[in-house]
């Protein structure tokens, strides 16, 4: 009987370590992605419970993290970004909303903000922002 106990802690730790973190939910990554010449892109990426804080990022920086929607599809994560005299804030991720397979990708332009669902290898950049004067 011990044994059999043993077991069965052992699966279940194997099963709970090798196991993907959003065991309920999915998995996504954003990517903000400088395709910016200089000055640098000042990026500034946020959700209620996490704060990426506010950076400088050089051209072709691909700043990105990943995280588990939330049980009840309210995950939300904003991003500001600031390029010369334009800014620009939009939601990077939002539950029920953003339509994208595992990879949201986001391209700072200079004419705009363009998104592909489908990753960076997609051929299908769409614009979806444009700048702001400051």
């Amino acid at each position: 009987m011990k044994i059999i106990i043993t077991c069965l802690i052992l699966s279940v730790n194997i099963f709970i370590t090798t196991a993907s973190a959003c065991f309920l939910t999915n998995e996504y990554e954003v990517h903000v992605v400088n395709k910016l010449p200089s000055p640098k892109l000042k990026l500034h990426c946020a959700s209620k419970e996490t704060d990426f804080g506010i950076s400088d990022y050089g051209p072709n920086y691909d700043f990105h993290w990943k995280f588990c929607e939330n049980v009840v599809s309210s995950t939300l994560y904003f991003c500001h970004l600031w390029w010369r005299n334009k800014q620009v804030a939009f939601n990077a991720f939002e539950s029920r909303k953003t339509v994208c397979r595992n990879n949201c990708y986001y391209e700072a332009r200079s004419d705009g903000i363009y998104f592909s669902g489908d990753g960076p290898k997609s051929n299908v950049m769409k614009k979806v922002y444009d700048w702001q004067n400051r």
